[in-house]
């Protein structure tokens, strides 16, 4: 007696359904799963006084601070209404020399609310605007830490829920760093 082993035309169907099926699910979750990793901004908060690396430069915060009226030398900048300038004071030290170093920053609240700092420079504070460079007014030397400042212009109704300062870096599917002060 001979029998044959093969599949019934109905049956082939069926598994070549289920393997495009299979497919498409694995495509589906793979699209789905670096979407969602690479769309939305994720953030990782550090302890108090924590430091984190970016571009092998490290930060850390030492001050958060809320005023209504930046001083600019003499000069007096009200924040607009409804809103409130937001000062971070920070260190930055670099491991080796770096020309200009990388400083993408952003103030973080709760809800994944960011802002950048403003772009209108205050040229008469006592800390720089900038985060290092090569100017011989405010050098930055490998090693020791350098002190900046940067302003955010925040609405006053978030400033109670701010988590703190992130270091940006899109290059890294990475929660981005969230320093706060001690």
């Amino acid at each position: 007696m001979i029998t044959s082993n093969r599949l019934s035309d109905r049956a082939r169907s069926w598994i070549v359904a289920m393997i495009a099926f299979c497919c498409v699910l694995i495509f589906l979750v793979v699209w789905t799963t670096y979407a969602t990793t690479h769309t939305k901004d994720r953030f990782e908060q550090l302890p108090a006084g924590a430091t984190g690396t970016l571009a092998e430069s490290t930060f850390r915060v030492l001050e958060l601070k809320q005023t209504e009226v930046m001083t600019d030398g003499e000069d007096q900048h009200p924040s607009d209404a409804n809103e409130v300038w937001v000062v971070a004071t920070m260190d930055l030290t670099l491991s080796h020399p770096v020309r200009n170093p990388t400083c993408t920053l952003e103030l973080v609240a709760e809800g994944n609310r960011t802002w950048e700092p403003v772009t209108t420079e205050f040229f008469d504070r006592s800390l720089p605007q900038y985060c290092g460079g090569d100017t011989d007014e405010h050098p930055i030397k490998v090693g020791q830490p350098w002190r900046f400042e940067q302003v955010f212009r925040v609405p006053t109704r978030f400033v109670d829920h701010i988590y703190g300062v992130a270091l940006v870096d899109h290059g890294t599917a990475a929660p981005m760093k969230v320093l706060r002060p001690a």
